[in-house]
């Protein structure tokens, strides 16, 4: 009996769907198709048995043996009565199990709800409130926090204290043991469902507000995997690492369904530490990454520091800005990156591969994925031409069926299935994107708008800064003034007053340099490396004179 649960359908997503004759357009380009996730495990283990599926810590399981504790998982829930449309939860470390679990949700036909590990009983209680899961899984403990019993309290509040619930390395009360759950007999055939069913719940970073529950089905899900493989050239020769959380679409793609596309093997992180990684990378023979600006420069500095020549043949960066002076030392040390671009919505806008030459890798955020279009819009809504900076509008294969909320499908999806970004960028007349900033990311002064970016992009030029981030702080006379939150390579290495002199000799306009400065140990992100802006701008007190420093 399924009372105050949620048992998901397309018909659920109140959103403006695919016209036909995109979709018909979609599928010349070669990316749309009826497989499903749930018969993906399946479909890899024919064709990829004995090859390594996935790593973590000292586990290796083969395709074959993947298959076989998936199918055993399912079977487990499907005894618990989850099936098709059914919500499952789960809020993991990078562990081998969690990797499991998440494919067995796709094998049973259920829907896969990741939640990042960083949430806590506020953020469960606004996701629990939306999806009304069937099941939940976590671990017991992780880094000092217990989840299972955050999860067993959410849950009584919710009124969902009879949904099943199983729990990794830990034995809570009223919680069944992942090896239990995997000593079940097999469920040898994968849930029946169809391709434009919902498959995945993301919940967006939530770096300005809170966060939004986006739905993927599996035809989406898949044309967005198609598309990386297929731009980063990907095969089962390759092997990828990823220490970024399962729960985020970097982990789905580059862990989980990229891998099971091209029989690739995905090597897990538990948690980003840049030395174990370089340690990982040359053990494993990694060949790609991706991740935020942070991996890729504590990445670099950690093979510099360990003098070594790191195997990777491709690191996708992107999801906040990529100095070109960080492209330019992975450069040097034999990492070749490239920035691009997408979101949790449509999480491939544009394309790139070291193929390109470094100055296009370095200065743009990529070329506009096939099948996708970009518009570049003014504030007036209408079209800007080629080479003008505007919000991007983006719409494509990969595109999200839409957000639970159908009042945010209002706001961000018009009718002809354009998604708004939020994102301020151009596209040049070769196609390639650049993003300048947010649309909610610039400071009002006065009446004078300005990006916040431009005055990060110069402050980490600086030889003593290792991250900055420039917010709006509330000011009596001109609305709002910028404020700069700066990390330090070393503590007392540089001062307000050097870096106000490093900007003027930047020539940048003295009205953009910030009039007070916070010298922090790090920044708030999240575990794709956004920073949390709206958590920074939270602290600030009204600015009372120019030049405060803390």
């Amino acid at each position: 009996m399924r009372i105050n649960r949620t048992r998901l359908t397309a018909a659920d997503i109140v959103a403006p769907p695919v016209a036909p004759d995109r979709l018909a357009e979609y599928r010349r380009f070669g990316y749309v198709s009826d497989q499903t996730m749930s018969a993906s495990v399946v479909r890899a283990a024919c064709q990829w048995g004995s090859q390594p599926a996935v790593i973590q810590g000292g586990h290796q399981l083969t395709y074959q043996e993947l298959l076989e504790v998936v199918e055993r998982a399912a079977a487990w829930l499907g005894g618990a009565g989850i099936g098709p449309g059914d919500v499952v939860c789960w809020q993991t470390p990078n562990w081998w199990e969690a990797h499991v679990l998440g494919l067995a949700i796709w094998h049973a036909g259920a829907v896969s709800c990741p939640i990042a590990p960083f949430y806590r009983e506020h953020e469960l209680r606004q996701v629990i409130e939306q999806v009304r899961p069937a099941a939940v899984v976590t671990a017991e403990s992780f880094r000092g926090f217990a989840h299972a019993e955050a999860f067993d309290d959410v849950l009584a509040e919710a009124g969902l204290g009879d949904v099943a619930r199983i729990v990794l390395r830990g034995t809570p009360r009223g919680w069944a043991p992942f090896d239990a759950v995997i000593a079940h007999g097999r469920r040898q055939e994968s849930a029946v469902v169809e391709a434009d069913d919902p498959c995945l719940i993301l919940f967006t970073s939530g770096t300005t507000s809170g966060a939004k529950a986006a739905v993927h089905s599996s035809r989406t899900l898949l044309a967005e995997t198609r598309q990386l493989a297929d731009a980063w050239g990907l095969s089962w020769e390759d092997v990828a690492y990823m220490a970024a959380p399962l729960q985020h679409i970097t982990g789905v793609l580059n862990a989980m369904t990229i891998p099971l596309l091209v029989g690739a093997s995905a090597v897990l992180a538990e948690r980003w530490e840049a030395d174990v990684a370089v340690t990982d990378i040359m053990r494993h023979r990694v060949t790609y990454s991706a991740g935020a600006t942070v991996f890729l420069q504590e990445l670099t500095d950690a093979a510099r520091a360990a003098h070594v020549h790191l195997p990777l043949r491709m690191f996708a960066c992107g999801g906040a800005a990529v100095p070109r002076a960080v492209m330019e030392r992975s450069e040097e040390q034999g990492i070749p990156a490239a920035r691009v671009y997408g979101m949790t919505e449509l999480p491939t806008a544009t394309v790139m591969n070291r193929a390109y030459p470094f100055d296009l890798r370095a200065e743009t955020d990529g070329a506009i994925a096939p099948g996708v279009q970009v518009r570049v819009v003014g504030s007036d809504g209408e079209p800007l031409p080629a080479g003008c900076a505007g919000e991007l509008l983006v719409r494509g294969p990969e595109q999200m069926l839409g957000y639970l909320d159908p009042e945010a499908n209002r706001a961000a999806i018009d009718d002809a299935g354009w998604f708004s970004t939020g994102d301020v960028g151009l596209v040049d007349g070769a196609r390639f994107v650049t993003i300048t900033g947010r649309v909610k990311d610039v400071i009002n002064r006065g009446g004078e708008k300005f990006s916040a970016r431009d005055i990060e992009d110069l402050l980490v030029k600086h030889p003593a800064v290792r991250h900055a981030a420039v917010v709006p702080g509330p000011d009596a006379r001109f609305g709002e003034v910028p404020v700069a939150f700066v990390v330090l390579d070393r503590p007392g290495e540089a001062s307000a007053e050097e870096l106000s002199g490093h900007l003027r000799a930047t020539g940048l306009a003295r009205q953009k340099t910030p009039v007070a400065w916070h010298f922090v140990d790090a920044l708030p992100m999240t575990p794709s490396g956004k920073v949390k802006k709206f958590e920074l701008a939270a602290t600030i007190d009204t600015v009372a004179a120019a030049g405060r420093q803390r």
